[in-house]
């Protein structure tokens, strides 16, 4: 289970970005974790060069860009006062780059954060939005970025869904979940969606004595139980329930062990993201998935499922990179 210690948030100052602080703050004191905010001046490039050609007396490195640093540092300080208790409080970074996307996410992974925070949408509710600064974030970043927008209140996460074809890629969101359905006492629902033209699972030996949508669950449940043995996650095991799609994760911790409930659903629909969307759009309070598939759900490749989720979507999405070397293997 993914343990999270150090959180970034990006921000732009605007009345959005207090939701990622709420939600931030509420992990952070349940887990004890970090907070650092994080503020990215774009740089002015060809507002830079006019000022040379023109040999204009305004020196924007020396002038402009300090002042705005400084300034940007002081809100940051105001609102990890405002929102971030003391036992929670980090560092405020400013940083000045031709791409705030770029930026936050290569910061993120040098200093080893276990978490982005970041609004679905930002400044006007346009700036910072799934589709731009934050998508280009999930779409780049090495760190599990967490999407939050009015939707959700920060105690009132109790459903979790993962979407998953079974494969050992999909899986990789799972850690993250494991870690918010134990800081939120929250379930987790495994979806797995059928598309017209099939599923990855239907290739696999079934037994004519249990239904097509109970042989997928047993496929499942062994693809997890291989995941959870091939990543040295021997301190969670399947508990299987009395009745077929719910059972229990053991999440043992020395002396003591917790249950997360799970539930297992299976669909058939016309086109994956949609099935994905109106699944979660009555039966969860944050969608967790990985930003690329595998086999059958290789159209969950980011630029397509995943990304279609995380900018339709209207409520908290957590999205997972797999480690580089897993995917080249694949």
């Amino acid at each position: 289970m993914k343990d999270i210690q150090k959180i970034l948030v990006p921000t732009d100052f605007s009345e959005n970005a207090q939701l990622a602080y709420r939600h931030a703050q509420e992990i952070a004191h349940r887990v004890g974790a970090k907070v650092d905010f994080i503020h990215v001046i774009p740089m002015l490039t060809y507002f830079h060069k006019s000022l040379s050609n023109m040999q204009a007396p305004l020196d924007v490195d020396k002038e402009l860009y300090p002042n705005v640093q400084k300034e940007a540092l002081h809100q940051m300080e105001k609102a990890m006062d405002d929102y971030i208790s003391e036992e929670s409080k980090g560092e405020a970074i400013c940083k000045i780059d031709r791409k705030p996307s770029t930026a936050i996410a290569e910061y993120a992974k040098e200093n080893s954060y276990d978490l982005i925070v970041m609004p679905t949408k930002g400044h006007h509710k346009s700036n910072l939005m799934r589709g731009s600064t934050t998508n280009k974030v999930v779409r780049h970043s090495s760190v599990p970025v967490f999407t939050v927008d009015e939707g959700l209140n920060a105690e009132g996460l109790k459903e979790i869904m993962i979407p998953t074809d079974g494969s050992e890629l999909s899986f990789t969101a799972l850690p993250i979940a494991l870690a918010l359905a134990s800081i939120y006492d929250a379930d987790i629902t495994f979806y797995h969606v059928q598309e017209l033209y099939g599923s990855p699972l239907d290739s696999e030996s079934r037994d004519p004595q249990k239904t097509e949508k109970q042989n997928i669950y047993e496929s499942l449940m062994a693809r997890l139980d291989d995941y959870l043995a091939t990543e040295g996650m021997d301190n969670v095991k399947i508990a299987r329930g009395e009745k077929r799609f719910r059972d229990q994760f053991v999440v043992s911790d020395n002396a003591s062990s917790r249950r997360i409930n799970i539930y297992t659903a299976v669909e058939r629909v016309v086109s994956a993201h949609l099935g994905i969307e109106d699944y979660a759009t009555e039966n969860a309070d944050v969608v967790v998935m990985a930003t690329h598939g595998h086999s059958g759900f290789a159209h969950l490749l980011l630029g397509s499922t995943t990304e279609k989720v995380a900018q339709s979507l209207n409520m908290p999405v957590l999205t997972v990179k797999p480690d580089e070397k897993k995917l080249t293997k694949k």
